[in-house]
């Protein structure tokens, strides 16, 4: 049976961990654990919920570990995993606390405006309905600046773009989610900016 050390690299595990390799696969785990646990924990703001969402990431690599030797690069997979989970958690869990909170804060600053009584609920649905019309590339990047707060840089090492291309699709797709979204109600152009 291998022996593998913390310092073993990434994608040695990841070749190993496709061939079927338990102990690859443990020693993966122990090396990200705390860096999942503590990127979910950032986002969702829940010890269960971060435990659940490390859980799932690494259920997930050893559910598909048969299509593992193909990855280039294990990191970015790794992290790209993180952030599909704590994605559809804070869809679940977050986004509809976090709607009603802005929408309280609105409430103050802009009586007129909320006299509209959105429901939370709708919001939500038109929010996540612009973010769903863009372009898989300009959601991705959408969602990892806005949702996961990761700047152009971190963005472009994942998607391997440059700085300059993320910052470019970024401005666009925002562009494109508030102009969808004024068409349905000018508090809830603002409200998106307060969400994500």
């Amino acid at each position: 049976m291998s022996t593998y050390s913390s310092s073993t690299d990434s994608a040695v595990l990841f070749a190993a961990i496709a061939q079927n390799d338990e102990t690859a696969f443990e020693a993966l785990f122990r090396k990200y654990r705390s860096s999942v646990y503590a990127v979910a924990f950032k986002w969702v703001k829940s010890v269960y919920l971060s435990e659940e969402i490390t859980q799932d990431v690494f259920i997930s690599i050893w559910v598909s570990r048969a299509r593992l030797d193909l990855v280039k690069d294990p990191q970015a997979y790794l992290y790209a995993s993180v952030f599909n989970k704590v994605s559809r958690c804070m869809k679940k869990e977050s986004n509809k606390a976090r709607i009603m909170q802005a929408y309280l804060q609105q409430t103050k600053e802009y009586s007129n405006e909320t006299e509209e009584a959105i429901s939370a609920n709708d919001t939500n649905k038109i929010i996540n309905h612009a973010i769903d019309q863009l372009p898989a590339h300009k959601k991705r990047i959408f969602k990892l600046s806005r949702q996961q707060g990761q700047g152009y840089d971190a963005i472009g090492q994942l998607l391997q773009l440059s700085p300059h291309t993320v910052k470019s699709h970024l401005t666009k797709a925002v562009k494109s989610v508030r102009h969808y979204v004024k068409g349905h109600s000018l508090l809830l152009a603002t409200l998106i900016f307060l969400m994500v």
